[in-house]
């Protein structure tokens, strides 16, 4: 290196501060990125709706139920293919014999030897009634289990946006508060100014300081319901959900339309072939039919095929050292005669089951009825709602104007003004919960009549906004 020239590469002891900075920045900057990345959370209703299915506890054990019930028609089947078993002994032996000996009186012999044993057996079930039966309930219970499953789906994702627009009206609630606040708190400073000025009056200003003190207790509860909304909302995601984050509904972008079809009639027909929850109950009477099936064929007889290798040596003392090979081929027929009652009791039982699966279904059905009858009323009535908010808000601000400009021509005063502002407030906040029932109705609706999916969520979702 040349002593007259100077250094041209950085040098960290030439500029300290400055890469002092760099470090901060490039530290700052990876604690963010894990930070972030470690609370991602998908900031619409699909995605906190696939989450949830990746991380609710309730969804993942219905899941988990139902892999464990799909091995019930493996371990039926078992009971219809062959039985292959090897059964094996060796045992030491010491055998002392005492004979009566008309010359020499008691004669006593002692035996040690070993003896060896092997089976190697084939049992092929012909006809076992009980077998059979077992068979088709498990499929029957693995079948119900599947609609069970579903089910909890659909449950999931109602569940999913109930939770997702209670976080947007608990929000819009604390937005409301905070607006009313600020609102307020302007008017009891004007009512003060303008009772020192002598142009106001003491009950203006009280009643200004009164409504400012009461919506700071409204604040508190709207920020604690906001909290508990999210919570909800996570416990479903496993991600920590901020209301700020999620992407609210456009109004402008929400259609009003009836249900599709459009008659009650008709929904309970599609509910009937489509809800799962029924064709789960379906299932139960068909488990308790072959339940019945299975206990009456306590009275049939049952044939096995039986194929047989055997070796065998030394069995007994009389037959030591001899060695035996046995091949057996045949069937094995076997009739019940009596058990003690036990068979015409568990029958019995078995028809009362039966008898419960049939009443149960019946009432499943009668319930899903109602909440189809429920959710289509939310629905339909929902849109007159939404239009009656709709024109009940566009009033309240009317009068809000009108009032204001009373004022001034001194026909009304501050009390009249703050009440036409929480004229508005509620119409706000009346308009926001009837949308957003509104949309929860219409999934709730596809739930009842068993034919909500990830599509319907979809859809719901092109109503949002983009978050911020």
């Amino acid at each position: 290196m040349n002593p007259g020239k100077p250094d041209p590469r950085p040098s960290i002891l030439k500029r300290p501060l400055t890469w002092i900075m760099d470090v901060r920045r490039c530290w700052f900057a990876c604690a963010a990125f894990a930070l972030v990345s470690h609370s991602v959370f998908a900031a619409d209703l699909l995605g906190a709706y696939r989450q949830a299915l990746d991380n609710d506890a309730n969804f993942l054990a219905a899941r988990a139920n139902t892999d464990a019930a799909r091995e019930a028609v493996p371990q039926a089947r078992a009971g219809l293919l062959p039985n292959l078993s090897f059964s094996g002994s060796r045992s030491k032996n010491n055998t002392d014999i005492t004979q009566n000996n008309a010359l020499f009186g008691k004669v006593s012999s002692h035996f040690d030897y070993i003896a060896e044993g092997q089976n190697l057996t084939l049992r092929q079930p012909l006809y076992r009634r009980a077998n059979l039966a077992q068979y088709r309930q498990a499929e029957a219970q693995v079948a119900g289990a599947e609609q069970t499953l579903d089910k909890e789906r659909q449950n999931l994702a109602a569940r999913v946006a109930v939770a997702y627009f209670e976080v947007l009206a608990a929000q819009d609630q604390s937005r409301f508060a905070a607006e009313q606040k600020k609102t307020y708190y302007e008017q009891w400073q004007r009512s003060v100014v303008m009772l020192d000025k002598g142009a106001g009056t003491r009950t203006d200003r009280d009643e200004a300081k009164a409504r400012y003190d009461g919506v700071l207790a409204q604040e508190i509860d709207a920020a604690n319901n906001v909290d508990l909304a999210e919570r909800t909302l996570a416990s479903m995601t496993s991600q920590p959900v901020r209301a700020g984050a999620l992407a609210p509904l456009d109004s402008k972008h929400l259609p009003l339309e009836a249900p599709v079809p459009a008659f009650f009639d008709e929904w309970v027909t599609l509910a009937e072939n489509t809800n799962p929850e029924l064709a789960s109950l379906r299932y139960g009477i068909e488990v308790n039919n072959q339940e019945v099936d299975k206990q009456r064929s306590g009275h049939l007889p049952t044939l096995d095929l039986i194929a047989q290798r055997s070796y065998s040596a030394s069995e007994s003392v009389s037959i030591i050292g001899s060695q035996y090979n046995t091949n057996l081929i045949g069937i094995q027929f076997a009739i019940p005669l009596f058990s003690g009652g036990a068979v015409i009791s568990a029958e019995r039982q078995a028809l009362a089951g039966l008898e419960r699966a049939l009443q149960q279904y019946e009432a499943g059905k009668r319930q899903m009825t109602l909440n189809l009858r429920r959710e289509f009323n939310n629905v339909t009535l929902g849109i007159s709602k939404v239009r009656a908010l709709e024109e009940a808000y566009k009033s309240a601000e009317l009068a809000l104007a009108s009032t204001e400009m009373g004022v001034k021509a001194g026909t009304r005063n501050t009390l009249d003004v703050l009440n036409a502002r929480q004229q508005v407030f509620s119409a706000q906040r009346d308009l926001g919960k009837g949308r957003y029932d509104y949309v929860v109705a219409r999934l709730r609706l596809k739930a009842a009549a068993g034919t909500l999916g990830e599509g319907d969520i979809e859809l719901v979702n092109r109503w949002l906004t983009a978050a911020k």
